[in-house]
């Protein structure tokens, strides 16, 4: 019975040494070719962790939001201004020249008033066109013919009218087509008529 239980013993302790030698041979234990082999087949097997040292971070200096100019830019509101159509700008124009001429007219108001009337409203180019008038309290007074050009009025360039028995007349001509505003002024006190229209053409 002694010698069956050494037997079975002894055949135990064989079995466990070829166990053990087998194992390290497939890899199982530590150290020697099983670690090369671990290595090789897990990629992460020997890799360390590098940090890099800190750098410290810029502040921003720039505004935090950033506020949209106006949708409608100065550049805008030019184009739209040069881009107007012409019977605006016409519009406009012909809105200041009644202006300039009711300030002039205001100048002529209170006793001595110039009225002017043309014996015509249309003519053909070179067509002598009268022009009468009467001056209440101006007899002898000098009166000089304009015509509004370019948002002003400037002298016609016939001579100076005179004013006798408190009436004027005197007689023009133009080849100008178009429409012309005339109007006469004392040279002496600067009153000024109304103004009259002729339509040349």
């Amino acid at each position: 019975m002694t010698a069956l239980v050494a037997v079975a013993l002894g055949v135990g302790l064989i079995a466990g040494i070829a166990m053990f030698v087998g194992a390290n041979v497939v890899g199982f234990g530590g150290g020697g070719s099983g670690e090369s082999t671990d290595r090789a087949t897990d990629p992460d097997a020997g890799a360390t962790l590098y940090a890099p040292a800190p750098v410290p971070t810029k502040t921003a200096t720039g505004p935090a939001i950033t506020l949209h100019a106006s949708p409608t830019t100065a550049t805008e509101k030019k184009a739209a201004s040069s881009s107007a159509s012409p019977s605006e700008k016409a519009s406009k124009s012909t809105t200041a020249d009644n202006a300039a001429d009711k300030t002039s007219d205001e100048k002529s108001t209170g006793e001595k008033r110039i009225t002017l009337q043309a014996g015509t409203v249309s003519a053909k180019p070179m067509e002598t066109i009268s022009l009468t008038g009467i001056y209440p309290g101006g007899e002898g007074a000098i009166l000089r013919l304009e015509r509004r050009e370019g948002g002003t009025w400037k002298e016609f360039g016939i001579s100076d009218v005179r004013v006798t028995g408190e009436q004027f007349t005197t007689k023009i001509q133009s080849g100008r087509i178009g429409r012309h505003k005339f109007r006469m002024k004392d040279v002496d006190s600067g009153a000024v008529s109304n103004k009259v229209s002729v339509t040349i053409g």
